[in-house]
Formats: structure tokens, sequence, C-alpha cells
């Protein structure tokens, strides 16, 4: 009778491969769930079953929290990058799986798996069984030995006594000597300096062990062996941190680990909510019957296309054909390539139309010769009449950004009534990337031509308009014909009433409103900046001088490494925390020292006066289009979970209001025309009004009901005094509690943020939720329907999935739950913005109005307009932004006009 085989699998170590394995992109659930190294793992799993045919299998795994081996050396693995943040719920998900399988996990607390490792290899070979340790990892190669080997699943590739040797030269008994004397830089463990393993091969090849090594010390020259001298101290620390543990205390029955066959049921339902449709279809081959979701039977599955027919229209015979079926088409979709990112500053070189799976026209305008494939002049008045045609459906990935190209082109573009970047944002919130790329291998299991493959990167990188005619077509149409392809696909699947009315009420008609702000563009004052940049420039020098003075020596104060050895080795302040390269010397470091040395507080004033000249003061002016005179920055619809607006190139939510300095950047953002001023319309404490509609608390209604300034009325009724003998202190303490409760900010916080104890901070807020009892019984609603169902809903119906919020976990929950509550408050806040811009968007087309809406920063909006209308517009827009919604408690937009931003105050 032969012997059974053991299969040890490394657990963690196979995860970590998974998760970093090369992959074109991200993988994730139709619903954001990243699923990368799930499917990764699980499909090496079963490659080993089916392959190997295996009598026992086991996973040995990583506990949480320290080993024995922190005891022997504090800094043991303190190198090691804390674990990515979305590695949790994929191990969650194994975990999962590997039950499915009939699998057992092992994990010990104070352990390592190598550990549990080694004590089952060693009771498996007791008990007469033949040992394959499924790993790569080096440290488990001195566990080889008579029936003990290691194998690499996915090679097949094994490693005993006689290959390890033939490979390394060593015995398995050798390789614990091997690793002292090599250190471990992922793990910390010492070893002798400037020792590799070329070296420590030798000599133990000629030592044969640690012992004779060190026994014949004084024969090895150089400075290697000064090295080995001077380490003799810490390697037997290093032995012992690289020795595992066989015999461990481990309660396990060998019988659990017999391979009973998978419970084809349970993983066929984890891989439906994972959309693993390969493994489906390998369940299914295995006799498994996989209930299908009833709602599926609504969504359309767009076909596998081998061989698509992409079609290039280079000449005007071609055109006239395609313009004859272009016609007949009620709906379709459109992309457009140009010879850059920004849409207003480069030029249209093509276009692709698709209106049917696997088809595509590319149309290109310019190309790699001097006579152009086709002219767009002539072309433009034949296209118009459709691009321009309301009746006409017009569907994009990201069309906001073409809408701006043919704008600049010279076409109005109409009739769009689909953004399938935005369906995939309003339909799965928590997915990280809403991409064509990502999404088309996600949704559509289709992997794209890549740009890079076409113009190439870095400083070889060409322009669109350079590219081979025939492989343009390729990727342009494909484009366009994934496009079509996604909004079949997600347009059956905005099923939800809510998120339907969502998306074609408040996301797609945006696209319209940011489309003319890009193309409005800002105007710059070059000479304020310049001026502004020189100002700083000189108080960066004095700072620099005053921090060396400070110091006692000069150093690199742009070099964290030598700041943190000023800090904390020469003026012996106390070290915060250590990163992989030193001494920590962040912000929040820095702000801790401040009390402490006047250095950390002068090099926190110079770390922001220069991040604000690099990324604003002295960028703004290069970022100016030639052809326009102004700055054509970008609106992201996409860009945040809460639904808020972002901005990019530049990205001017990030301006520091708050700092004079910051403040200061905002006169150089002027009106273009003489005679003409900007306005600046803003929601006064938008969240906090949203929160009482919300919560429906009297009290806090009463605040915004009364028109008194609302930090002094809520420090009033807490500390029980009438608001005009409420201290300046006492308002600091309410506004921050006010502001601070929409994020859920704990006690610790509140007493860091305006300097009290933490003891009497919790006594703060506590008299807080006293005094406004059904804020808190809102709050907690909120946590309970994103317990329940998974995630969480603004007031216009925007969902967001909340992960972890039932996770044992205690800090992760609770970062969970402050995300819940924000993610309403101020998603809802960010739902009445977008409702107000869309309608002052429309009433300025509708009347005619001498004004342009230019900028949108947090709760605040920037028009362009002449002086002497100033005022009409001004309570115009006050009038409309405040009407947008109807809430329970009053809506306050104070408009301010001047010559320049900072004027608007």
């Amino acid at each position: 009778m032969s012997k059974k085989t053991l299969y040890i699998i490394d657990g963690h170590a196979h995860i970590y491969a998974a998760y970093f394995a090369p992959m074109g992109g991200a993988m994730n659930t139709p619903s954001g769930e990243p699923t990368k190294a799930v499917y990764i793992f699980t499909n090496i799993l079963i490659k080993l079953m089916r392959e190997h045919n295996p009598d026992m299998v086991v996973v040995a795994m990583d506990s949480p929290g320290k080993s024995f081996r922190h005891e022997m050396y504090e800094d043991y693995k303190a190198n090691r990058p804390p674990m990515p943040d979305d590695m949790p719920g994929q191990i969650a998900r194994i975990d999962s799986i590997i039950e499915a399988m009939n699998i057992p996990v092992v994990r010990h607390e104070g352990y390592e798996a190598d550990d549990i490792i080694g004590t089952l290899t060693k009771r498996g070979r007791e008990s007469g069984f033949d040992v394959v340790i499924c790993s790569k990892d080096k440290d488990l190669e001195q566990l080889i030995g008579d029936g003990v080997c290691m194998m690499d699943i996915q090679k097949g590739k094994k490693t005993d006594v006689e290959s390890l040797y033939e490979d390394k030269g060593l015995k398995p008994d050798q390789i614990i000597d091997l690793l002292s004397l090599t250190g471990d830089t992922s793990d910390n463990v010492p070893g002798v300096p400037k020792v590799g393993p070329k070296t420590a091969v030798k000599w133990l090849q000629q030592y044969d062990s640690l012992d004779g090594i060190i026994e014949h010390q004084d024969e090895i020259k150089g400075k290697v062996g000064e090295n080995l001298r001077d380490s003799l101290d810490t390697l037997e620390l290093s032995r012992k941190l690289v020795t595992i543990d066989c015999e461990m205390d481990l309660d396990f029955d060998f019988t659990d680990a017999e391979v009973t066959g998978f419970d084809n049921d349970s993983l066929a339902k984890i891989f439906n909510e994972l959309a693993f449709k390969k493994l489906l279809k390998q369940l299914e081959l295995d006799g498994v019957e996989v209930e299908p979701d009833p709602a599926e039977a609504n969504y359309y599955t767009p076909p596998k296309i081998d061989k698509p027919n992409y079609q290039l229209i280079d000449d005007m015979d071609k055109f006239d054909e395609f313009l004859k079926e272009l016609k007949k088409q009620k709906v379709f979709a459109i992309d457009t390539e140009t010879t850059g990112l920004n849409p207003v500053a480069n030029e249209l070189v093509g276009i692709s139309i698709s209106w049917q799976e696997g088809t595509g026209y590319y149309l290109p305008v310019k190309g790699p010769f001097m006579i152009p494939p086709l002219d767009w002049e002539e072309v433009r008045p034949l296209l118009a009449p459709i691009l321009e045609d309301e009746k006409v459906g017009k569907v994009g990935q990201n069309i906001k950004y073409d809408t701006v190209v043919f704008r600049k082109a010279g076409v109005r573009l109409r009739g769009v009534i689909f953004d399938t970047m935005l369906a995939s944002y309003v339909k799965y919130n928590n997915r990280s990337y809403h991409n064509m790329d990502s999404m088309a291998k996600d949704y559509l299991d289709h992997d794209t031509i890549k740009i890079s493959e076409l113009i190439g990167k870095g400083k070889n990188q060409i322009t669109f308009d350079m590219v081979d005619l025939d492989m343009a077509c390729d990727y342009a149409a494909e484009d366009a014909d994934i496009t079509w392809r996604l909004y079949r696909y997600l347009d059956s699947r905005l099923d939800e009433k809510e998120l339907r009315e969502l998306f074609e009420s408040v996301e797609m008609p945006l696209v319209d409103v940011l489309a003319e702000m890009e193309f409005n563009g800002m105007a710059l004052d070059v000479p304020c900046l310049k001026r502004l940049s020189n100002e700083i420039a000189e108080r960066m020098d004095e700072l620099s001088k005053e921090i060396t003075s400070a110091a006692g020596c000069s150093f690199n104060i742009d070099s964290p490494k030598q700041l943190g050895d000023i800090l904390f080795e020469k003026l012996g302040l106390p070290s915060q925390k250590k990163t992989k390269s030193g001494y920590s010397t962040d912000q929040d470091v820095l702000e801790k020292l401040s009390e402490m040395h006047p250095v950390p507080k002068m090099v926190l004033e110079y770390r922001h006066l220069g991040k604000l000249r690099s990324t604003y003061v002295d960028k703004l002016p290069i970022m100016i289009c030639s052809s326009t005179g102004r700055v054509h920055g970008s609106f992201n619809q996409t860009g945040t979970a809460t639904g808020r607006l972002s901005s990019s190139d530049p990205n001017l939510q990030n301006i520091p209001i708050r700092s004079e300095l910051g403040r200061q950047i905002r006169k150089a953002f002027v009106p273009q025309s003489k005679g003409w001023v900007l306005l600046a319309a803003d929601y006064s404490q938008v969240e906090l009004r949203m929160l009482a509609h919300l919560s429906d608390d009297p009290g806090l209604k009463e605040a915004f009901a009364s028109g008194q300034d609302i930090h002094s009325f809520v420090a009033g009724q807490v500390f029980d005094v009438d608001p005009e003998h409420v201290t300046s202190d006492q308002r600091s303490r309410a506004k921050a509690v006010n502001f601070g409760i929409v994020y859920g900010q704990s006690a610790y916080g509140l007493s860091q943020a305006i300097d009290i104890p933490v003891a009497e901070a919790a006594r703060f807020i506590d008299d807080y939720f006293k005094r406004y009892p059904k804020i808190g019984s809102y709050m907690d609603s909120i946590k309970r329907d994103a317990l329940e169902s998974g995630y969480v809903s603004t007031i216009l119906g925007r969902r967001r999935a909340i992960m972890d919020i039932s996770g044992g976990n205690p800090n992760q929950r609770k970062a969970a739950e402050r995300m819940a509550v924000n993610t309403v408050v101020q998603g809802s806040a960010a739902d009445l913005m977008k409702l107000a811009m869309i309608d002052l968007h429309n009433t300025i087309k509708k009347e005619s109005l001498e004004m342009k809406m230019i900028l949108q920063v947090h709760d605040e909006l920037v028009f362009e307009m002449p002086a002497e209308k100033a005022e009409e517009y001004g309570a115009l827009i006050s009038e409309k932004m405040t009407g947008a919604m109807k809430l329970s408690v009053p809506l306050v937009a104070e408009a301010n006009y001047g010559t320049s931003w900072y004027e608007c105050k």
C-alpha cells in the first residue's frame, strides 16, 4: 500500500503573491469588491487539486498580531509595510472558499504560518506520510528532507534534497545558517552586513556550518571578515529568528485534512457573488447547477465577439456610404481621438462611432501624412446636423470630454443620453475604477487595446495623429464598440427607480454643465502670481536661515532623512514613529513636536509655502492655453464616493482657504474682460442644515430657523447660557462639534482639535447629544441601515456600499460607521449643489444671460459677469441655490463679487 501524501499550503505567501501578481488593470466584482487575490488564489487551489490529486490538504495561515519572535527581537518585521486596505476582505473571501472546498485552515496565536508548516511536516512524517510543502519561500527549505519536498504549484516544480544541493550547493540543515548569515531585510533579521548568498554559501561549503565559520572567523580576511566578527553578538539572535519551530502544541487531527471533495453548491454561490464566470463554468462541467439570479433575466449580456468588424473611413466615397447608415440610427456610441489629454488645448484627430456589437467606424481627420485622410472642414457640415440633433441619442464613455472636443472643433454635441462611466459610478459606486479598460475586463471579460501600445511611453511617446491609420482604426473603433456594449450592459442594470432617476435627472444633465465650465475656463493674473512666487521664495529663504540657526547647523530641509537626524539625534526630540527609510517627519509628527522646539513649527511653514508655490503659484501660469489665454481644468463627477465633485489640472479643492497665503492665491483668479467681475456664491453651513433636515431634530432646526449664529446658539444651549453671553472658547468648542459630528469625530479627535483633555471632550459630546437627541438616533439609524443592507443612500437615492461595518475589527467597524454617516450628509449636500448647478446652467442658456459659470469648489460656485449686472445676477443665483431643494430648514447662499476671486468674500 502506497504512502499517503500530505500537501501543506503556505496560505499567506500565496495570497500576497496573488495580490501583487502583474495583471492589466484592477479586478473587481461589478459592485466594486476587489477580487484579484481571491481569483488567483482560488485558481491555484483548483490547479493543485486537479493536477496532483492529493490525499490530504491543509492550509497554514498567519495569525493577526505579533509572534513569539517579536518577544526575542522588538524590531522583527518592523520594516514590513502594513497590509493593503483591500486585502483583509479578500482574505475573508478566501477563507470562505477554502471552507467550501472542505480544506482545513490552521492558525495559531503567537506563531507564524512557517511554524505551523514545520510542526505539521514533522508530525506528518512521524505519521508515515510523504509531505509536499506548497511554497516558494526560501525560509521553508530548512524543512526539506527524507519524504519532504517543496513545490511551486503553478509551475509544478518540486525541490527535494538533491535538487536543493544542485541549485544552491547546500544541504537542508545548512539553510538555517545561510539565512542567519545573509539576514532578511523584509523580516528585519540582522545577518552580517555585505554578506550575500554567494559569500555565505562559499563559507558554508568550506566550514560546513555557522559554528564552523565562527570557529574559523580569523581566517576570513577583508571587510566581510570584519563585518562577520562585528556581528557575532547578533548572529545567534539571527539564527533563532530564522529557525522554524517544529514542536508547536498544535491541536490538529490529520483525518480533517483528508480530501472529501468540494461543496459545489456553496462554491457556486460564492463564485456567483464574485462574478467568477470561468470558475462557474468549471463547476457546471462538474455537474453543479448554478441558481440563476432572478434579476439577471432582465439584464443584457453582450455576446463574446472574437473577430470584430472595424472599418476605416478614410475617403469621401466611404464616408458617403457610412453617412447613409448613420442617418438611419436613433442612437449610437461616439468617441473622439485627440493630440493630447486637454480637450481645449489639443486638436481633434478622429471620430469613432458604433451602433452594433462588434462593429465600429473610424473617421480620421488627421493622420501621419501631410494630406489629412478626411478634410474636417468638408465632413463637419455633413456630420454636424446629426451630432447636433437632440432627437438622435449619443452614448459615450466620459462623454464630457468629447463634448468639449467637438465644441472646440465647431460642433455642439446634443442629444447626449448615456455616459457609461457615470452609469457604472451610479450603479457600482464602490468600484475603484470606472475607466473603459477596467470595465471592459470586469463587465465584458474583454481585454482592450492599450493606448501605450500605439503611442508608447515617456520621452519617446508620440501623438495619436502620428499612429498608423490601420492601427489607429482598430484602437479607436474598439473604443466606440466597447462603449456601445457597455451601454447595453449598464443600461439594463440601472433597474432601481431611484438610481435611474439619479442618473437621468442629475448626473447626465450635469455633463453639459461641466463641459460648459471646462470650455469657459478661468483667466489668471500672471504678474500677480509672479509677485507672489517671489514673496514666497524670500520668505522660504528667511525660514531656511532661521531653521538652520535654531538647529545649530546647516542641512537640507527638504530631506526627511536629514531633518529626522537633526530633530531626533542632534536636538534629542522624542521620536514619534519610524518608517522604512528612517524617522518619520510627516505633518502629524511635526505638529506634535512644535510645542517642544521652534524648528518643527518653522519646517511646517516652510513646507506649506513650498507646496503652494510648486502646486499653484508656479504651475498655474504654465497651464494657460495659448489659444484662449485661460486655464481649462477638469471637473470630475466620479472622483469621490460621496458624490461631491472634484477638480484636476488644477485641483482647486486643495487651495487652503484658511491660510492667508491660500487666500492670496485667489487674487490671481480674475475676469478676462474689462468691466467684468467675478461673483462667488457660497452655501452657508449646508451640511449642518442638511443634517438638521434629515434628523428632524427640533433643537437644531430651531437654531437655523432663528437666523442666529449657529455655533453661538448651540454653545448657548449646551452650556445653558444666553447666546449673547457665549464666550469665544465656548463657541469654538460648539463649532468643532457641529462640524465634527458630520465626520463622526471622536472625543480624542475633538480634544486634539480644540486642545482640551479627552475626558472633557467626551463630556461635551455627551452633552451635545443630550441636547440634540434626534441627531444621535438618526446617526444610529444610518448605521443600522448600512449593517442590514450593506449600503447607505443620500437624499436623492445615491448609494454607497459600506464595507467592514459588520467586521470583527473594531477600528475598521468604527471607520465604516463614520463613513456611512458622512456619506449620507455630505452626499446629500452634494446632491443639492448639483441640482443648483443644473438649474443655473439651464437658466443662463434659456434666458441668454450675460454670465459664465466657471468654478465649483466645495460649497461655492464662481461666475464671471459684467459689473453692472452683478447685483441682479447675484440675487438670481442666490435664489436658484436656495430653491434647488425644499428642506425643513432655510437654505442660505451668500453672493459676493469683486475684481478677483479673493475679493468675493
